[in-house]
């Protein structure tokens, strides 16, 4: 009896590994899948997001160019959030955390969120005190979590209904408050509405589209950061409450706050030309992004493959290389790692333009000798912003 009681543990034991590793398995492909996934997605973005750029900066406006960008940032900010989600609720994400006020954190959750809430012409009531709400928190991921409950409470209001964001402290704690007039949520569904794609029921014509990802992201961010988040709403029609709860911090120190602003270039640096070597194997996102930064005075020379883009660095010594990572002859990890065992004295600098977007891939890319790491579809901004700045 005793021998088969044994028998029986270690049967046990073998099937709870197996079913382990089977899971650990499925994870992994669930991340490799949704990394593929991101990957095709943002391809395409990629050049419709620069063509709307252009068209912007040619003068071209009206209705239809708007409706473009919102949905196309829509669109973008779903792909991030398929991404996002994996690594979030595995618990996968480091923080770079600090010190800061309240505030800043609204500040920033009200920058991204400000598209969709100016679109649908929701007045906000912002009741934050700009001092003395320290939190210890990764100011980024903290700023996302805020923002996507704004997000939601513009989505699921009547066009120009009020928003109120309010932040108060107590008792060791600092909560931040969004509270809306919308479509409210049932009893039944205030204890799941943190769960992973779920969404409450609407009708077709209230349907706001998303993929039932956001609070749950909402949850595990501010978990990450020993919270709380809560929902509160008398029932449907009667509007929503959304509440972060964060232990506070001591007060916020003057080295915690950084500089107001980066290296900033001279108006001289921003406009300097330089000469691009544009390697992507997509065509529309190599000509739009290429005709965008022509745009503003720079000189770009596009090749479709890793091999021209050796042949041409030898030819045109470019200041700059932006290196798509999936070409068809060799892989941009694998570019860069030739560029400079070739030019070894003029290798140009390097930047991976790239629908690869997860924090393993950003550190490949710098092992692989890569500056700098954008995910596509490419912010502009940031990009001129970095080519001001090169020496």
């Amino acid at each position: 009896a005793i021998c088969n009681e044994v028998t029986e543990q270690v049967v046990g034991r073998k099937r709870l590994e197996e079913l382990a590793e089977r899971a650990d398995a499925a994870n992994r492909t669930k991340d490799n899948f949704l990394a593929m996934l991101g990957h095709e997605l943002r391809n395409p973005l990629s050049p419709i997001v620069s063509a709307l750029h252009l068209l912007r900066m040619r003068g071209v406006s009206g209705p239809e160019v708007d409706i473009l960008e919102r949905q196309s940032l829509h669109l973008t900010r779903m792909v991030d959030d398929l991404l996002d989600v994996s690594r979030i609720t595995r618990g996968k994400v480091a923080l770079r955390r600090r010190v800061v006020e309240a505030a800043e954190i609204v500040a920033k959750a009200m920058e991204t969120a400000q598209p969709m809430i100016e679109s649908r012409r929701h007045p906000v009531d912002l009741q934050v005190p700009r001092e003395g709400l320290c939190v210890d928190v990764d100011p980024d991921r903290m700023a996302q979590a805020i923002a996507n409950l704004l997000t939601n409470a513009a989505k699921y209001s009547e066009p120009g209904s009020p928003l109120t964001i309010r932040a108060e402290g107590g008792e060791g704690r600092v909560r931040i408050s969004v509270i809306d007039r919308g479509v409210g949520i049932e009893p039944a569904m205030i204890d799941r509405v943190f769960e992973l794609f779920v969404q409450q029921p609407q009708t077709i014509a209230r349907s706001g589209g998303g993929l039932g990802l956001g609070l749950a992201i909402v949850r595990n961010l501010v978990a990450l950061h020993g919270g709380s988040v809560r929902a509160r709403s008398a029932g449907v029609g009667l509007g929503s409450e959304f509440t972060v709860e964060l232990p506070a911090a001591d007060a916020c120190r003057p080295d915690s706050v950084p500089p107001s602003s980066s290296k900033q270039p001279s108006p001289a640096a921003a406009i300097r030309p330089r000469e691009i070597l544009l390697v992507d194997d997509n065509e529309d996102a190599a000509a739009t992004l290429g005709e965008a930064l022509r745009q503003r005075g720079h000189r770009i020379h596009t090749v479709h493959d890793a091999l021209g883009a050796i042949g041409a660095a030898g030819r045109l010594r470019p200041d700059l290389a932006l290196i798509d990572i999936g070409l068809p002859d060799l892989d941009g990890y694998e570019l860069a790692k030739r560029l400079r065992a070739i030019y070894p004295e003029n290798t140009p600098t390097l930047v991976a333009v790239t629908g690869y977007g997860l924090e393993a891939d950003r550190r490949r890319a710098l092992e692989a000798g890569f500056l700098h790491h954008f995910v596509k579809p490419i912010d502009l901004a940031q990009l001129e912003a970095m080519i001001a700045a090169m020496e």
